[in-house]
């Protein structure tokens, strides 16, 4: 017989079927992390100037109904609600003189689509603001798809019936607007007296924000 002592190899022995028991009880394999879901950046829907835009966060799906547009003025550190996203913002141009600082509006929103259940603000409504983008009102709108254009105090909404029609509203009647509000013009050319980077409003799937 030999004088070797076997009980270190008796040990590792035991040990290693210690580790094979544990594998066949946790099924072989261990569980892997959850994966966080993926990040999704603000986007910005319109821009004004270098500094002032309106921006949303899409939906993982790409789809922006329902979620918040935002105003933003990074000179003034200004972010702001301004209006739930309605897919007709996308139709009509929306011109907003970057040389405005006080007056600013935001895409008109049908309001509450659910009008026969009594749910919400039914009819058109024109987001405005008379403090550079700080708080937003509403504002009665007769309509939506049109092209719409705020320079100075003024906004203007054009739109065809045969020929090119245009209203105004004066901002400075707010906080009581109503349909007299708006007054028809005659011979309106759109001139801003510093034109807006955009003049569509935009939200798109896969953009990630790289208009910002």
């Amino acid at each position: 017989m030999s004088n070797l002592d076997f009980t270190p190899a008796w040990r590792l022995a035991f040990a290693a079927l210690a580790l094979a028991l544990g594998a066949c009880t946790s099924g072989g394999a261990s569980t892997p992390p959850p994966t966080p879901g993926a990040f999704i950046p603000p986007q910005v829907a319109y821009r004004i100037d270098d500094h002032r835009y309106f921006e949303i966060t899409p939906w993982p799906d790409g789809e922006c109904t329902d979620k918040i547009l935002y105003f933003v003025d990074t000179a003034k550190g200004i972010r702001s609600k301004a209006v739930k996203w309605d897919n007709v913002m996308t139709q009509g141009k929306l011109i907003i003189d970057a040389d405005n600082d006080q007056y600013l509006v935001a895409p008109v929103t049908r309001g509450s689509i659910n009008c026969s259940s009594g749910g919400g603000i039914c009819g058109e409504r024109l987001p405005y603001s008379v403090d550079g983008g700080k708080t937003w009102g509403r504002a009665w709108y007769p309509g939506y798809g049109d092209d719409l254009m705020i320079s100075g105090s003024t906004v203007y909404r054009s739109y065809r019936i045969q020929t090119i029609h245009t209203d105004s509203l004066d901002l400075t009647e707010i906080p009581t607007p109503k349909s007299t509000n708006w007054k028809s013009i005659r011979d309106f050319v759109s001139k801003p007296q510093v034109p807006p980077v955009d003049t569509k409003v935009l939200c798109k799937a896969n953009d990630s924000g790289s208009r910002k």
